[in-house]
């Protein structure tokens, strides 16, 4: 019935805005209204200009939709959805051991979907709204490892810098170590992205969401990137892999295409990450953990929350705080500083 009506509300919508009819009474579909479930999701899929946050829309529409198939013995269509499937769908990833964070995420981009089709007159309810199917609890803290110094120190001095993949994968590393950048932002980086701005360098970062941020690049990791592209210069000349606007850190000579400019995948850097990590001694560390230790290191320094911010790109200081792993310690409480005593004057 639900879903007769959507179509009965999408033909009058072309009515209204075509004024015209075809035989039989039917419609023309009016341009830029979806008319499928396939069209939906593409339309909402393409509204994000990141690659990697597309392909996370298309990864986790796929999952909920195959998830609907085995529960319903069916295919079953958006309009039929609701709120029981959805919250059958949460439940299903937590006993699958997803993260709450994670299955936060998918809900969101579940939730954001029907948001869409009712925004473009298809859908009347939402039954992935939060108040029907709230998402799990966050932790206490930010899961997942943040490395000790001496661990980071094991994994750093793993690489030979006089080779290209040594040197390339060293500053990669670095790079997530000292900036605290996400896998993605890492990727999307170009050679353009390292500009000299009153006699300091300076990294330009697209950060999530697509918004762009400029941040200080350290000396140490300016000379890492230098010696990497010195390293890379005859291969990116050759394969026509260079120029201002070509991506930082580019695969192997020989797995790139002549004139094709594209970037590692964050596949590859979680490979790499896996493999030097384990090479090195210090177990399973997951790029993300390399941006977790930089957070969780800043807030062991008691560098200011408003300076881990800004280092860091979150917006919410709640979620930030998920990183600050010693804020039970002890010895670090203002009861230790609090005093009623009035401080005479000598």
């Amino acid at each position: 019935m639900e879903n007769k009506a959507n179509s009965v509300k999408l033909e009058q919508h072309s009515a209204d805005v075509l004024g015209i009819s075809l035989p039989n009474g039917e419609l023309p579909k009016p341009k830029g209204i979806p008319s499928t479930d396939a069209e939906l999701t593409r339309a909402f899929i393409l509204k994000s200009h990141s690659t990697e946050t597309r392909r996370t829309y298309k990864t986790t529409m796929q999952t909920f939709e195959r998830f609907c198939q085995l529960r319903h013995g069916r295919k079953i269509s958006f309009a039929e959805v609701t709120f029981n499937d959805v919250t059958a769908w949460r439940d299903w990833l937590i006993k699958e051991g997803k993260r709450s964070h994670t299955i936060s995420t998918k809900l969101a981009i579940l939730r954001s979907l029907f948001e869409y089709g009712r925004a473009l007159g298809i859908f009347n309810l939402n039954p992935a709204s939060a108040k029907l199917v709230p998402p799990p609890k966050k932790p206490k803290h930010s899961p997942g490892r943040a490395l000790s110094p001496k661990e980071v120190m094991s994994l750093l001095s793993w690489f030979r810098l006089d080779d290209l993949l040594g040197a390339r994968d060293y500053s990669l590393m670095l790079i997530m170590l000292r900036l605290s950048l996400r896998v993605s932002e890492v990727c999307n980086l170009k050679v353009l992205s390292i500009k000299s701005t009153n006699g300091r360098w300076v990294l330009t970062v697209k950060l999530k969401g697509g918004r762009e941020e400029r941040k200080p690049l350290p000396n140490d990791v300016k000379r890492a990137i230098d010696n990497y592209l010195k390293l890379d210069r005859n291969h990116r000349d050759v394969m026509r892999t260079n120029g201002q606007d070509a991506y930082l850190f580019q695969a192997e000579p020989n797995k790139r295409w002549f004139g094709e400019n594209k970037p590692l995948s964050t596949r590859h850097v979680w490979h790499l990450v896996k493999k030097y990590s384990k090479l090195a001694g210090i177990g399973d560390v997951s790029p993300h953990d390399l941006r977790r230790t930089a957070i969780t290191q800043a807030f062991k320094q008691k560098v200011p929350i408003r300076h881990i911010q800004r280092m860091s790109g979150h917006q919410d200081l709640n979620t930030l705080r998920l990183y600050d792993l010693d804020r039970e310690n002890l010895e670090d409480n203002a009861i230790n500083e609090l005093s009623y005593e009035e401080k005479l004057n000598s």
